[in-house]
C-alpha cells in the first residue's frame, strides 16, 4: 500500500469527519421560522414553485415530523453539494490541502449563524445546494465537455432557477465562456446544440413558472414580485410631480397613495438632507422592507382587492402596476437612482476598492481568456462573472444583504488563489 494512497485515505476521512460533525451539530438545532416561511407554507402566488412544492411534499409525507425531516434533508443535500463542488474545483485547480480546507470552511459557513440556511425553512435551504451543484457541473463541463456533465448542469440549473430566480443569467454566462473557449468549433453540430440549449433554458424556466401558476392560481403569469422589489429604490428617489408622467389611472392612484404614505413616515430620500449617498443608502437599506412590502405591495394589493379582484389577481395587478410606475420613476429620477444603486453595490462588496478590483479582474481575465485557452484564466473569468452578475442583479432588485450575496463568498477566495497561481507561474517563466 503506497504512502500516497494512505495520505488520500486520511484526507478523505478528515473531510468526512467535518461533514459528519457539521450534520450532528445542526440536526439538533431547531427549525427556524421567519416571516418568509409562512408564504412558502401557504403557497403564496408571489413565491416561486421550487421551494413551495418541496415543503408541500414534505408536509404531506412527514406531517408532524415535517421540521426534523426538512432540516435533515436540507443538511444532507447541502453537504453533498459542498462535497461535490469542493472535489471538482480542487481537482481542476489543483488546490493545496490548506487551500482546500479554507475553501471548505467558506462553503460550510452559511450552514451556521447568522444564516443557518439548512435549519431555516426558507428557499436558501435548497437554492444554495442547487447553486453549488451548478458550479460543480459547470467547472466539470468546461474542463471535459462531457455530455453527462452538461445534462447535470442543465438539470441543477432548472431546480435552482425554479427555487430562486436571481440566478437566471447563469446559463448565458456559461454559454458565452463555452463559445470563447471552443471558438471556431462553436458552429459544429454537437457544440451548437449545447450552446442553443444553454441560451434557451431561461425561456423554458419562464414557461414552467407560468404553467405552475396557471395550474395553481389559474393565471398564466410569471411569479409576481420582481417589480415590487424594483419599486423600492424607484419610490425612494421619486418626487410628487412624477405622478403627472403616469398615464394609467390605477398607476396614478397607487403612486399617489404610496408616495404620500412614504413621505408621511419619512421613508424617502427627500425626507431629510444627508451628507452623502452613503448616508442616503443606509436610510434606504434600513427602510426597504417598509417601502416595498409594507407600502407598495400591501397597499397596492389592498387597492386591487377593493376593486373586486381576487387575492391572486390583486398580487398580479400590483406587480404589473409597479412595473409601469418603476419605469417612469427611474427615467424621471435617473441621476439619484443610479447614485443610490452604486452605493448599494459598494455596500454589497463592503469596499469600493474590492468592487473595482473585481471589475478589473473580470475585464482583464476576459481579454486574456479571449486570446488564450489558459485553464486558470477561464475560471478566473467564470468566477468573477458569477460574483459581479449576482451583485448587479441584487443591487437592482433590493438591498445588498448577506442573504442574497453569500452564495459567492467562497469564489472570492478561489479568485485570489488563481491569481496567486498565475503570478507564481509568471515568475517561474
Amino acid at each position: 500500500m503506497s504512502l500516497n494512497f494512505l495520505k488520500k485515505i486520511n484526507k478523505q476521512a478528515g473531510f468526512a469527519s467535518i461533514y459528519i460533525l457539521t450534520f450532528m451539530i445542526l440536526i439538533f438545532h431547531e427549525a427556524i421560522y421567519t416571516p418568509d416561511t409562512y408564504s412558502y407554507l401557504h403557497a403564496s402566488i408571489y413565491r416561486s414553485p421550487g421551494y413551495v412544492l418541496f415543503v408541500k411534499l414534505f408536509q404531506f409525507i412527514f406531517q408532524g415530523y415535517f421540521n426534523f425531516f426538512t432540516v435533515a434533508f436540507q443538511l444532507l443535500l447541502g453537504l453533498f453539494a459542498v462535497h461535490l463542488v469542493r472535489t471538482k474545483v480542487s481537482k481542476v485547480l489543483k488546490l493545496h490541502i490548506l487551500s482546500e480546507l479554507i475553501f471548505l470552511g467558506l462553503l460550510i459557513f452559511p450552514f451556521f449563524g447568522p444564516l443557518y440556511i439548512a435549519n431555516n425553512i426558507c428557499s436558501e435551504g435548497l437554492s444554495y445546494p442547487f447553486y453549488l451543484l451548478c458550479i460543480a457541473f459547470t467547472v466539470e463541463f468546461l474542463d471535459n465537455y462531457k455530455l453527462k456533465s452538461f445534462w447535470l448542469l442543465l438539470g441543477s440549473f432548472v431546480l435552482l432557477a425554479l427555487t430562486r430566480g436571481q440566478f437566471i443569467v447563469l446559463p448565458i454566462i456559461v454559454a458565452v465562456i463555452y463559445i470563447i473557449k471552443i471558438k471556431k468549433l462553436a458552429l459544429k453540430k454537437d457544440h451548437l446544440k449545447k450552446i442553443v440549449l444553454l441560451l434557451l433554458i431561461p425561456f423554458v424556466i419562464s414557461l414552467m413558472d407560468k404553467t405552475y401558476h396557471k395550474l395553481k392560481d389559474n393565471l398564466f403569469v410569471s411569479t409576481p414580485f420582481t417589480n415590487i422589489c424594483l419599486s423600492g429604490a424607484a419610490f425612494y428617489v421619486s418626487e410628487a410631480s412624477d405622478m403627472h408622467s403616469l398615464t394609467n389611472e390605477d398607476d396614478k392612484n397607487i403612486f399617489e397613495d404610496c408616495y404620500n404614505f412614504l413621505d408621511e413616515n419619512g421613508w424617502m430620500l427627500s425626507s431629510k438632507e444627508r451628507d452623502s449617498y452613503k448616508d442616503y443608502y443606509k436610510h434606504f437599506h434600513d427602510n426597504l422592507g417598509k417601502i416595498c412590502n409594507y407600502t407598495v405591495h400591501d397597499r397596492g394589493t389592498e387597492y386591487f382587492l377593493n376593486r373586486g379582484y381576487s387575492m391572486a389577481e390583486a398580487h398580479v395587478g400590483i406587480e404589473n402596476s409597479s412595473g409601469n410606475i418603476v419605469r417612469v420613476l427611474i427615467k424621471n429620477n435617473f441621476e439619484k437612482w443610479i447614485k443610490l444603486y452604486y452605493s448599494n453595490l459598494i455596500h454589497g462588496f463592503k469596499s469600493e476598492l474590492l468592487m473595482l478590483f473585481m471589475v478589473l479582474v473580470f475585464i482583464l481575465s476576459g481579454i486574456k481568456f479571449f486570446m488564450s485557452n489558459n485553464k486558470y484564466v477561464l475560471y478566473l473569468f467564470l468566477f468573477s462573472s458569477l460574483i459581479l452578475s449576482n451583485a448587479l442583479i441584487v443591487a437592482i432588485a433590493c438591498h445588498s444583504i448577506m442573504r442574497y450575496l453569500f452564495y459567492n463568498y467562497s469564489l472570492f477566495f478561489l479568485i485570489f488563489i488563481i491569481l496567486f497561481k498565475l503570478l507564481k507561474h509568471e515568475k517561474k517563466a
